[in-house]
C-alpha cells in the first residue's frame, strides 16, 4: 500500500470524479483508475462504485476515507512545515570542530556568520578526539588532515603549518638549538594530535621525533601556555602562536624545519537536500577563509 495511492483516493473522493482529480493532479484518468484498483487489491476492500454515469463511494470506502483523511492532512502539513524550515536561514545549526583551533582560527568566522544571520542559532560541539564525538545530529563537521570517511563531502577551508617554538627565557638557559638533531637533548612539550613529530627542512631532509615529552596534554592550547612559561620546545600550529610571536613571548626556532601543512576541511553529508541554513554556512565559510587567504 503506497501513501501516494491513499492521497489519490482522498482527492478522487473529494472531487467526486476521476476527471476532476486528473485535472487537479495532472495524472491521466487511466492511471488514476489503475492506482485505485491496486490500492483496493492491497487492502482487500472495494472503495469505489464505478459506472458509466457517476462515481460513488462504497460504505467501506467512506469509512476508510474518514479514517485516512486526517492522517494524510497531518502528514502533508508536517511535510510542508519541514520544507519551510529547511528553506529559511533560521533555526539551529549544529557543527562540530576541533577545540585546538576553535578560538584562534574558527571563532572569528563563527562570530561573523552569526552577525550576518541573526535568526540562526549555532550549537557548536568541540573535541580534538574525532572518535569520541557523536556526529549523528551534526549538520556539518570541521576536521584537520586527511579524512577517512568517503561518504562525506569535504571542502577545503584553510591549512595550518606546525612550527617549533620556545620562550626566550627557556632558550637563554639551555644549550644552543642549531639543528633539529639537537631536539632530543631538550625538554619537549607535546599536545594531541602532534605527539609524534615528523619534520622536514627546505633541503628535503626528514626527521621523526617520537620520544616522550616532558609535558604532554590532550590540548595544544595547554602546551602553548607551557611553552610561554619556559618549560620547553613545542610543535604548534602557527595560527595558535601568531600573537605570541609578535609579542615576543615565544620565538620561532629552527625555522628551516616544519611539518607538512595540514588542510582544514568543512564536511557534510548530503549535497542535494541541504537546509538553507547549512547552505548559507557552507558558502559563508568558504568565502570567509578565501578572503583571508587573498589578503594575507
Amino acid at each position: 500500500m503506497k501513501l501516494d495511492d491513499l492521497n489519490l483516493f482522498r482527492l478522487i473522493v473529494e472531487h467526486g470524479s476521476y476527471t476532476l482529480a486528473s485535472k487537479k493532479t495532472g495524472i491521466p484518468v487511466a492511471t488514476l483508475t489503475r492506482r485505485i484498483q491496486a490500492l483496493e487489491e492491497d487492502i482487500q476492500i472495494r472503495l469505489l462504485h464505478r459506472d458509466a454515469r457517476k462515481l460513488s463511494v462504497t460504505e467501506a470506502g467512506q469509512a476508510f476515507y474518514e479514517r485516512c483523511k486526517p492522517l494524510l492532512e497531518q502528514l502533508i502539513d508536517t511535510a510542508d512545515d519541514l520544507t519551510e524550515s529547511c528553506k529559511g536561514t533560521s533555526g539551529v545549526l549544529r557543527i562540530s570542530a576541533p577545540s585546538n583551533i576553535a578560538m584562534k582560527l574558527l571563532q572569528p568566522m563563527f562570530s561573523a556568520f552569526l552577525k550576518k544571520y541573526p535568526d540562526i542559532r549555532l550549537d557548536l560541539s568541540l573535541s580534538n578526539d574525532v572518535d569520541q564525538q557523536n556526529n549523528e545530529d551534526r549538520h556539518a563537521f570541521i576536521r584537520i588532515g586527511p579524512q577517512r570517511d568517503s561518504s562525506l563531502i569535504a571542502r577545503k577551508l584553510h591549512s595550518v603549518r606546525d612550527i617549533l617554538v620556545a620562550s626566550p627565557c627557556y632558550l637563554k638557559n639551555r644549550p644552543p638549538l642549531r639543528d633539529a638533531a639537537d631536539l632530543p637533548n631538550h625538554d619537549l612539550l607535546k599536545g594531541w594530535p602532534l605527539m609524534r613529530w615528523r619534520l622536514n627542512d627546505d633541503k628535503g631532509q626528514q626527521l621523526c621525533i617520537s620520544q616522550q615529552g616532558r609535558f604532554e596534554a590532550s590540548e595544544l592550547r595547554v602546551i602553548r601556555v607551557a611553552a610561554k612559561d619556559g618549560l620547553g620546545v613545542a610543535l604548534i600550529p602557527d595560527v595558535l602562536v601568531q600573537q605570541d610571536l609578535e609579542s615576543g613571548e615565544l620565538e620561532h626556532v629552527l625555522q628551516d624545519w616544519t611539518s607538512n601543512p595540514r588542510d582544514i576541511y568543512l564536511m557534510y553529508r548530503d549535497k542535494t537536500h541541504q537546509p538553507e541554513k547549512l547552505r548559507a554556512f557552507i558558502e559563508f565559510s568558504l568565502s570567509f577563509f578565501q578572503s583571508r587567504t587573498s589578503n594575507s
